[in-house]
């Protein structure tokens, strides 16, 4: 339809001109210039350029016929329309500073058209006020339901734009949640491996576990992969709670867990929240304290406040030479998904070592 588009307007431009044909010479100006303007609708041209072209081309002929104004009502409603259609064409496609003054320039020309035959009356003051009045309340409708229709669209490409800055957060918090946790277990297993002295059945051991890791990471990779193939509304990954032991056997000195058997039946979101934030914790740990022991995983049901994880570890107190800087996204991210659910994350300084503690409504 849109390359048909040229060819109709043409069309409708010349049959446009088939009553002047029965007109005497002065009904000439009026149909080309009705023709003119709806051709500037149809034609492949910039899109700021049509309508400043229609509305100057009207207020040229406003300004300059002196022709039998009863023939302007043959052809004034169609040239009329047209600049309508032109204003809302304007005003809610072209960009801000070229829609105001494009739109302006057309709404001008609309308005003022009336004026080409009222001027031309016995009352030409009476007959201009009575066709401002006419024109104003389509003109306003039409700019109405531009600056509408723009708003939508505002609104659209806003929801969309948010829609993937959302998608590329979610894959970021996978890739840092699940990659970086195996690939920050493996860089230690590495440097452990190069102060220790050589042990064949460890370091067969260590193979093993790093290639454990490797698996993983690829694993976690491919589920991010998925949820970017997946259909709008499938549903989100979520971890539950029973995966909390398979997390903790990935450590070489397993942290301990108090507290999983002990737990009611938890909402999914509250059960996803809760093991991310083991996860998190506990790759923190690896990647900031690695020498740290007595790692305690607790989660604990409180009736009517929720659940509290907390994970902390003992020390020690000086940091590993093998501790990496950096990082303090992780837990911002999570901080701000925990708080979304209604709930809230603490981290700092607990005794000579470090302990994260969330607190997760269970009430929705």
């Amino acid at each position: 339809m849109t390359g048909a588009r040229p060819a109709l307007t043409a069309v409708a431009a010349a049959l446009l001109l088939l009553p002047a044909a029965f007109a005497h010479g002065s009904a000439w100006l009026p149909a080309a210039t009705a023709a003119l303007v709806l051709a500037l609708t149809g034609l492949r041209l910039p899109p700021v350029l049509a309508p400043v072209a229609a509305a100057l081309l009207s207020l040229a002929v406003d300004a300059g016929y002196f022709g039998d104004h009863g023939l302007e009502l043959v052809w004034m409603p169609v040239e009329f329309a047209t600049l309508l259609v032109l204003v809302v064409r304007t005003v809610r496609r072209l960009p801000a500073r070229p829609a105001w003054a494009a739109g302006t320039l057309t709404t001008a020309a609309a308005l003022a058209l009336p004026l080409r035959f009222a001027l031309r009356q016995p009352v030409p003051l009476d007959a201009s006020v009575a066709g401002l009045l006419l024109a104003v309340v389509p003109v306003a409708a039409a700019l109405g339901a531009a600056l509408y229709l723009r708003g939508q669209d505002d609104r659209r490409v806003r929801a969309v734009r948010d829609a993937r800055r959302e998608q590329r957060l979610a894959v970021a918090r996978d890739l840092h949640d699940y990659v970086a946790h195996e690939l920050t277990g493996i860089l230690l297993e590495v440097q452990a491996a190069q102060v220790s002295g050589y042990d064949e059945a460890e370091n067969a051991r260590l193979l093993a576990r790093l290639e454990a890791a490797g698996q993983r990471a690829l694993t976690s990779m491919d589920h991010t992969l998925d949820t970017l193939r997946a259909p709008d509304d499938a549903a989100p990954r979520r971890h539950t709670l029973t995966e909390l032991p398979a997390l903790l056997d990935h450590f070489p000195d397993r942290p301990a867990l108090h507290g999983r058997a002990e737990l009611p039946a938890l909402p999914p979101a509250v059960e996803d929240a809760a093991y991310r934030v083991a996860l998190e914790a506990l790759t923190n740990i690896r990647r900031h304290a690695p020498a740290a022991d007595l790692i305690t995983v607790a989660l604990v049901h409180h009736p009517g406040a929720g659940l509290t994880v907390t994970v902390t570890d003992a020390g020690p107190a000086h940091p590993h030479a093998h501790a990496r800087p950096g990082g303090g996204t992780g837990l911002a991210a999570l901080r701000s998904r925990i708080a979304d659910l209604g709930g809230e994350l603490t981290a700092g300084p607990h005794g000579t070592g470090w302990q994260v503690a969330a607190t997760l409504p269970t009430g929705a």
